[in-house]
């Protein structure tokens, strides 16, 4: 959803309880999961050392769980008490190019085992992309700790594709910020 304006609270949580009751728009849900992506998307990996050992892991941890990674400035979750489970549907505004937009995902898995957590989400009908992100935090045998981000996605909104190089400049944008805040909050 496109907006001239910061969107109202109340516009939000209309958006929010909409988007609740849409669909994921793309068949290959979980196809960040593991495997090779899935053919016909744009692919984006990112992944960033955030220091080392058992304590910096739960740090990380802790952030991804609890959303910090859309704390960039220009991306702000607007469902920050949302549980870290699946079909959570997570709504987040983001300021761009003189503009406003809230986007709509739903998380479609979680991952929490002893060295890895992560958490997979989709587009719903109020995206203007169709696809799938993944965001990592992983406990590396060498005692390192990373953050990756996986994903794959195509422009569903004629917006969209009409801006393609905008929109995938954006991307890498987010994958920045995403990153930048994964290591504020995990180093402070």
């Amino acid at each position: 959803m496109f907006l001239l304006r910061r969107p109202t609270p109340a516009a939000v949580q209309a958006f929010l309880h909409a988007q609740r009751r849409s669909g994921l728009t793309y068949p290959e849900v979980g196809g960040t999961r593991g495997g090779p992506l899935p053919a016909g998307y744009a692919h984006d990996r990112h992944r960033a050392l955030l220091g080392h050992g058992a304590d910096c892991y739960a740090r990380a941890r802790d952030a991804l769980n609890s959303w910090q990674m859309f704390r960039t400035g220009w991306i702000t979750l607007c469902t920050p008490d949302a549980a870290f489970r699946e079909g959570e549907t997570l709504v987040v505004q983001v300021a761009h190019l003189g503009f406003w937009s809230l986007i709509a995902d739903r998380v479609v898995y979680t991952v929490d085992e002893e060295r890895v957590c992560a958490f997979g989400y989709g587009t719903l009908d109020g995206h203007a992309e169709q696809g799938e992100e993944r965001f990592t935090v992983r406990f590396a045998p060498g005692g390192e700790v990373w953050f990756e981000l996986l994903a794959f996605s195509r422009p569903r909104h004629p917006l969209a594709r009409l801006g393609g190089p905008v929109v995938r400049a954006l991307q890498r944008r987010a994958a920045r910020s995403y990153t930048a805040a994964m290591r504020r909050a995990v180093n402070g």
